[in-house]
């Protein structure tokens, strides 16, 4: 299955299948921001009417100083309180070193997966006890040759048809990944403007002179 990402934002998208239909919503109705919390609701067409839809899992961005959390019934058996649904996100998504970006989860069927970035590639879901790719995110848009996007570059979820893993923690976990992947790239982005603001001009120092 290919589900493309239009836009190509995890927090603001919708997530289009080959044939045409929309499989998933994503919506964060507040800005982010990196001093208070927000939500993403993540939803999909209804089981019983596919014209209307359903709540898939809301996910509760911590911000400064809080924890970020996941509210979904797909959960329900590892809430922090019995009988509750919601999840810490480092909790469900751990990781496998404190310096690394790779996390691990446990998927429904109680197997061990790992969502891995590599450069060049993008996000790769593993599954862990026989190594073999479940899942792929290209994190450039790619060409796409068939399907109602034929000829037009998107960027792409691409899953194996053996991936045993339900599709809706694929996604959610994807979305907890991919927003954070971004998070830190616009923190790479924003220490590096604040180096070259930093660095005094020459030119305009006292007496003309160079630096020291």
């Amino acid at each position: 299955m290919e589900l493309y990402l239009i836009p190509n934002d995890p927090v603001n998208t919708t997530l289009i299948s080959s044939d045409g239909f929309l499989r998933y919503w994503v919506r964060t109705p507040r800005p982010l921001s990196s001093l208070r919390a927000c939500s993403s609701v993540i939803e999909r067409p209804s089981a019983r009417n596919h014209n209307e839809q359903e709540t898939l899992g809301e996910i509760t961005w911590g911000g400064l100083g809080r924890h970020s959390v996941i509210h979904s019934e797909l959960f329900k058996g590892r809430a922090e309180a019995s009988g509750g649904k919601s999840v810490r996100v480092k909790d469900l998504l751990w990781k496998i070193s404190a310096f690394g970006t790779s996390r691990c989860f446990i998927g429904n069927d109680e197997e061990e997966y790992v969502w891995k970035f590599c450069k060049g590639t993008g996000f790769q879901l593993l599954h862990v006890r026989t190594g073999r790719v479940k899942a792929v995110y290209e994190d450039s848009p790619s060409h796409v040759v068939t399907g109602v996007f034929k000829g037009q570059f998107k960027p792409c979820l691409r899953i194996h048809p053996s991936c045993a893993l339900d599709i809706d923690i694929l996604v959610l976990t994807f979305i907890v990944m991919e927003k954070k992947r971004r998070d830190g790239l616009g923190d790479q982005i924003n220490v590096a403007a604040a180096e070259e603001e930093s660095i005094p001009d020459a030119s305009g120092m006292e007496g003309g002179g160079g630096l020291m």
